[in-house]
């Protein structure tokens, strides 16, 4: 085992993605605390572009190492894994971590299963019990937070979206180009023929200085997509209770609390949350909360700045009403 931890950075469309830089914050005090050092590792087929994004001009991290070649222009899984399976076994590192995206989810099992160790889920904190380092994650229904442990190395985990807040470093990080063997297999299984921008708008909720967020007690899919309307006013975006999701009311991408997005606005208004604890873990370091609820004895009612005790969806419509006046 080396004296570095590894992280992957998400590189797409020129920028290298925000979860990869928040997933640094955590990692960083750990690999000060081993005294190790933190590496972000990206995929690119340019490296001049990488150098170009000033989002990585603070990235909390002592390298950044990237590996070039054209093969890497789109992302394929069976390629992209091969590649960092080899800088895995390269390094030894203590760690190897991912943020929860779609690339990272997709990555981290098949990487895990190539180096032969274990692998940690949606992880939501991480602390060390010496030179032992506990992941913790919802279990059971989000009712509990288990503590695990890896007994192989490198450790690996995805680590949950907004769980962390994204700190910038007090230096420029090193950038510097990693080279693999010229016999490297650089083939892929995959053919990208196409690409299509999606018509559904890009969900920015764990950055959001705004949130609004709906619960059963709105009482109806259509009085939830109202939401929408009123995030447009307010600049914000729509946030929701595990049950909503779950009732198709909106996309499961849209879930706050532990099992979904962490969210840390200057301002969280809560209408029909009762504020079970699987939702409130997730909006808890809001700035400033008001919540509408029936129920004055709602646990987000008890923990609000400002609570409104009436029907939220009569609260709803009026103040669309009043901001459309």
């Amino acid at each position: 085992m080396s004296e570095t931890i590894l992280a992957y950075g998400e590189f797409f469309e020129d920028k290298i993605s925000p979860a990869s830089l928040e997933i640094l914050t955590p990692l960083w005090e750990i690999s000060r605390s081993l005294q190790k050092k933190l590496l972000l590792l990206i995929l690119s087929d340019d490296l001049k572009r990488v150098k170009e994004d000033n989002s990585l001009k603070r990235a909390l991290c002592d390298e950044i190492l990237v590996i070039e070649h054209q093969e890497l222009k789109e992302f394929r899984d069976d390629l992209y894994s091969r590649v960092l399976s080899f800088v895995a076994r390269e390094f030894h590192p203590y760690g190897f971590f991912f943020p929860a995206t779609l690339q990272g989810l997709a990555l981290a099992p098949r990487i895990a299963a190539e180096l032969g160790v274990g692998l940690c889920a949606h992880v939501n904190a991480l602390e060390l019990e010496g030179e032992r380092l506990i992941m913790m994650r919802p279990t059971f229904g989000d009712n509990i937070i288990a503590k695990l442990y890896s007994e192989t190395y490198p450790i690996m985990a995805t680590l949950a979206l907004g769980a962390f807040s994204t700190k910038e470093g007090s230096e420029n990080p090193i950038i510097k180009k990693f080279n693999l063997p010229q016999d490297f297999d650089w083939s892929s299984k995959m053919k990208v023929r196409a690409k299509r921008k999606t018509k559904k708008e890009i969900n920015r909720l764990s950055v959001a200085k705004v949130v609004v967020a709906g619960g059963l007690g709105l009482k109806s899919k259509e009085n939830f997509l109202k939401l929408f309307e009123l995030a447009k006013y307010l600049e914000g975006e729509v946030g929701a209770t595990r049950p909503v999701c779950y009732a198709g009311w909106t996309e499961e991408d849209r879930m706050i609390g532990i099992s979904g997005v962490s969210v840390k606005p200057k301002l969280y208004l809560g209408f029909g949350i009762s504020g079970a604890i699987q939702h409130t873990v997730g909006m808890e370091n809001s700035e400033f909360i008001i919540a509408i609820n029936t129920d004055e004895g709602a646990p987000l009612v008890k923990m609000a700045h400002v609570a409104i005790i009436a029907d939220a969806e009569k609260i709803l419509n009026y103040i669309l009403k009043k901001l459309k006046s």
